[in-house]
């Protein structure tokens, strides 16, 4: 008992002993429990990292004076390693008896760690995919092989006859259904409204939340969201990447609704946020779970053949595309969307030198039918293993909602899933494997 109670204060004086580094100065311990004190830390390491590397920082809307003050310190990287280590132990150590607390203790642990790792990897280390992937996102045990691959691309191959090798029948078909540059604007306002429509039967918006989309030739991202506060948000297109109305539709809800612009406006809007949510390190497990839920938003909001519905009825009209090809247009994007497995197996071969650049494109070409293969692997020389969070991390929280609401179940009991698994990101963490003596 004595020496439980002596570890926390240990723990605790370390935390107090940390504020007088990067970070500046700290409320005093009467004035923040001590769990408030290692949150707000943790955002000033975040914050930061974010200012020697702004790929690190995916989002922030706390104090503007935190981030002034990690401008002017201009830490680092090396203080910023140390000091989120220090810290993760610190708070490691202080492990108690399972509780809300020890959750929230957990989530804190993993993102501080995953700080570290960033650093490790600005610094110049080259970790494995698999070492990667579990160091900045907690993703543990990594699928052996590509799934059902081969019986996907056999199943889109009678759906698509004819002469010639797949990938290029494939290529041919998905051109039909690409939207002329004059139509994009009409069909993806469209798509970001029918988006929105689902999301406000399920789950209560701020009032004037709202969207601003805007187009560029010179992003790394098909889109990217940047939320600006007070439920606003800004989002960029890549108009230099060709869009199907399928992919248009996964775009909006991707980036707007339920995805990137809800989770941020929901968030900033509880009125019992949690320091540490104040930041959205762009590296870390916390981000894993929210590219996840986005990624899947198009699945929540239209599932089964109601994304059939709106496509055909909304969306083929206003990109001047005949409807009667919506059905088949449809199916193949979903047989394809299950080759994701086969993206994740090319980008850690990548990553990890097994392929080269040109055999690495011509993988995904052949085996994920990916028509813009070159784009996806220049993503991954800036980004490296966060594309994982579109893939694994998708597959991952997708298991994790279907456990409390298979799929063709109660839309209310999915839709109450998908809002508290972005609420309390901490409850669906693996917690940190523990280390050896």
């Amino acid at each position: 008992m004595f020496s439980c109670f002596r570890g926390r204060l240990l723990a605790l004086a370390a935390l107090l002993l940390l504020a007088s580094g990067c970070g500046g100065q700290k409320p005093t311990a009467a004035s923040l429990p001590p769990l408030d004190v290692a949150a707000e830390r943790y955002v000033r390491l975040a914050l930061a990292l974010g200012d020697r590397d702004t790929d690190s920082l995916d989002s922030y809307h706390g104090p503007p004076e935190w981030q002034a003050d990690a401008r002017a310190r201009h830490a680092p990287l090396p203080e910023i390693h140390a000091d989120a280590t220090v810290l993760a132990d610190s708070l490691a150590a202080a492990r108690a008896d399972a509780s809300d607390d020890e959750v929230r203790r957990a989530f804190l642990v993993r993102q501080l760690r995953a700080i570290a790792a960033r650093v490790d990897i600005l610094l110049g280390a080259r970790p494995s995919f698999a070492d990667e992937t579990r160091s900045l996102f907690a993703l543990e045990g990594l699928p052996a092989g590509d799934g059902d691959a081969a019986a996907v691309r056999a199943e889109i191959a009678k759906l698509l006859p004819g002469s010639g090798a797949l990938p290029a029948r494939y290529a041919a078909f998905d051109r039909r259904y690409l939207i002329a540059p004059d139509r994009l604007d009409a069909v993806l306002a469209r798509a970001i409204d029918g988006c929105r429509a689902a999301t406000v039967a399920h789950v209560s918006l701020p009032a004037g939340e709202r969207v601003a989309v805007e187009y560029a030739n010179d992003l790394a991202w098909s889109a990217f969201t940047r939320y600006e506060g007070r439920a606003a948000s800004r989002i960029r297109v890549n108009a230099a990447l060709p869009l199907t109305v399928d992919r248009a539709l996964d775009l909006a809800c991707h980036e707007a609704y339920p995805g990137h612009h809800t989770i941020d406006s929901l968030l900033d809007a509880a009125p019992a946020r949690r320091i540490e949510l104040l930041v959205r390190p762009l590296f870390s497990p916390q981000s894993l779970l929210h590219e996840a839920a986005a990624s899947l938003g198009s699945s929540v909001a239209f599932p089964g053949p109601e994304r059939l519905a709106f496509e055909r009825d909304e969306l083929f009209p206003l990109a001047g595309l005949d409807p009667n090809g919506a059905d088949l247009h449809v199916r193949v994007g979903r047989l394809v969307d299950r080759l994701s497995g086969v993206q994740a197996s090319v980008a850690r071969q990548y990553l990890d030198g097994a392929l080269d650049f040109p055999r690495a494109a011509a993988a995904l070409e052949r085996d994920a039918l990916m028509p813009s293969a070159d784009q996806a692997l220049k993503f991954l020389n800036q980004f490296r293993s966060y594309a994982a969070t579109y893939t694994l991390g998708r597959d991952r929280l997708r298991r994790h909602l279907d456990a409390i609401a298979p799929p063709g179940g109660d839309k209310n009991v999915r839709w109450r899933a998908f809002v508290d698994a972005l609420s309390n990101p901490a409850q669906i963490l693996p917690p940190e494997p523990r280390r050896g003596k």
